[in-house]
């Protein structure tokens, strides 16, 4: 067994080894390259497990920004059933990290209840809390959360698994929305194109935008909560610090990451 850094070489093998181990995720060739290699904050990190021709094991981290910091989102975890228990997902979780840390200051990722414990248990990961679906007040963007410019909300919003909808609530400030596969109905955040004013921050923090979404926001409780069975599974958001400094977050919501 080899360990390889990622390469866009190997993207047919990577497709084939996430549908072995997900067969409901509709992973397809354009849309892992869509993912690792259109991202405009960079492409991929991680490293795979190859035998012979075949990937056995594949851990992927894509960058993004959190303010002005840059650091790593956990995007695909896949292990051949053939090669599991034999420690391959520590070993290309942790040499990420390790030969990653100097460009990047931290890792956020958004697993189910029993991955995110194994990233707790096994990685040093720090849960930061539960994603849910609920109907209310869409809570505007804060200044801890994920960043983006407009070149990256035009990669977000072409995505080649979901069509996202995209419209202009007020200035830098544009609703996106989709409607994921079997749900009745669409979901909906808010993003900014770029930093604001805290008197824009204040103005902002105003609006009444109503809707569904899937979201977390740090010390606020849904009046509201919808079925967790409308949800792909429980969506816990885990962290962990590369430099010893911790990642301060407000809120994380549906597009932050590409769970549907």
């Amino acid at each position: 067994m080899e360990i390889k850094e990622i390469s866009r070489n190997n993207l047919e093998e990577h497709v084939r080894l996430l549908k072995i181990c997900f067969p409901d995720s509709n992973t397809t060739y354009k849309y892992l390259d869509w993912l690792y290699f259109a991202n405009p904050s960079g492409n991929v990190v991680g490293y795979d497990a190859v035998v012979g021709a075949n990937v056995v094991g594949h851990y992927a981290c894509i960058p993004i920004h959190v303010g002005n910091r840059l650091g790593l989102l956990s995007v695909n975890t896949a292990i051949h059933p053939d090669f599991r228990s034999k420690g391959i997902f520590q070993d290309l979780a942790n040499r990420t990290y390790e030969n990653y840390k100097v460009e990047f200051s931290f890792v956020l990722g958004v697993a189910n209840s029993r991955s995110a414990r194994t990233f707790i248990d096994r990685l040093g990961f720090t849960e930061i809390g539960n994603l849910n679906l609920r109907f209310g007040r869409i809570l505007p963007p804060s200044q801890n959360t994920r960043t983006w410019n407009r070149s990256e909300i035009e990669w977000r919003i072409n995505s080649p698994k979901q069509r996202i909808l995209k419209k202009r609530v007020q200035d830098n400030l544009l609703e996106l929305s989709m409607r994921p596969y079997k749900f009745p109905f669409k979901i909906r955040s808010l993003v900014s194109e770029k930093p604001h004013s805290e008197f824009e921050i204040e103005r902002i923090r105003k609006s009444k935008t109503i809707g569904f979404t899937v979201d977390w926001v740090k010390g606020y409780r849904p009046l509201i909560r919808l079925p967790e069975r409308l949800k792909p599974s429980p969506l816990v958001l885990i962290s962990k610090s590369l430099d010893g400094s911790p990642i301060e977050l407000d809120t994380w919501s549906f597009l932050d990451f590409d769970a549907f």
